[in-house]
């Protein structure tokens, strides 16, 4: 997607007695509550939920081969009684599928698709080939746990049912600072996630597309090597070409007690302010207790001076 794509289409609006498919196209739960908890989260909305056939597999670190995590999701996809796909949990194994996806699987079926971290890659692929909005958000892993703050379901309740402009992305409840590290203000549609999801896209199918794009980072509580290395990627590979903005989520860096450390705002400050965008740094996005929903594709306002985000229209359509 580009500046130039025409505008990003609509995922059906949830109202009750809606279907929604629960797959796993990463790791498996721990334990089989995390699963039984998320579904009873959704459904308490009132939804019905229809499991994946290979949602309880396990192989190592993944919830099933890569082939049978795929066929899950594309089965998900073209399933018409299917409203919305929401994801089990991250961890890892979506990059792995990339050479499995099918793009028309995409393209033919734009709904609703909820999850966060190693899901970045499926949200790549929605972006690109089936140009509709996703949720970067809690998956039903997430909806389900015990400390799940109602901050963070709110936020994706409110992007799957209302007929209202979605509004501000944060700030975060219990600490409302957010840190303007370039000024200025800017309209553009979200785009991003995982920044180490998004660096491993990169050369592939689904390499994201910057351009006119505000632009969300967040990650894993990383060294700070770890995080130098994955936004100093992205910048060297000029994925940040022509956005028009960068939103960074309060991201940490661990101190490996090893080697002097900077923490991730400064590397956010030294590796992302001189491209010179509108940047701020700490909304409620991502791994953190709080997590708000971004509907990547949505019509946003950065005002990094003030250290706002707002979502200027509504993110589903009847």
């Amino acid at each position: 997607m580009t500046a130039d794509t025409p505008a990003p289409r609509k995922p059906k609006r949830l109202r009750e007695g809606d279907t929604v498919a629960v797959i796993a196209p990463a790791s498996s739960w721990e334990n089989r509550s995390e699963l039984l908890r998320g579904v009873a989260g959704l459904e308490a909305w009132g939804l019905q939920v229809r499991l994946g056939e290979h949602v309880n597999d396990r192989h190592g670190y993944m919830a099933g081969t890569d082939a049978d995590r795929a066929a899950d999701l594309h089965a998900a996809l073209r399933d018409p009684e299917v409203r919305a796909i929401v994801c089990l949990q991250g961890g890892y194994g979506t990059p792995r599928l990339i050479p499995l996806l099918d793009e028309a699987a995409f393209a033919h079926n734009p709904k609703a698709l909820c999850g966060f971290s190693d899901l970045t890659t499926l949200h790549l692929a929605q972006q690109r080939w089936a140009n509709v909005i996703s949720f970067y958000s809690n998956g039903a892993a997430g909806i389900g746990a015990a400390d799940v703050t109602e901050f963070s379901k709110a936020s994706l309740k409110r992007a799957l049912f209302s007929d209202e402009p979605y509004g501000q992305i944060g700030p975060n409840p219990d600490d409302p600072y957010v840190r303007t590290i370039v000024g200025g203000r800017v309209t553009g549609r979200l785009a991003g996630g995982c920044a180490g999801l998004l660096s491993s896209a990169v050369g592939t199918r689904l390499q994201p597309d910057f351009r006119g794009r505000i632009v969300i980072l967040e990650e894993i509580d990383n060294e700070g090597y770890i995080h130098d290395g994955i936004l100093t990627q992205l910048r060297n590979a000029g994925m940040f070409d022509g956005a028009a903005g960068i939103v960074v989520g309060d991201i940490k860096s661990k101190w490996s007690g090893g080697i002097a450390e900077l923490s991730a705002e400064d590397i956010v400050e030294e590796v992302l302010a001189p491209l010179g965008l509108p940047l701020i740094f700490g909304l409620p996005i991502g791994h953190n207790k709080h997590h708000a929903t971004v509907p990547l594709g949505a019509l946003a306002t950065l005002d990094a001076t003030a250290g706002t985000l707002v979502v200027e229209e509504v993110v589903t359509e009847d």
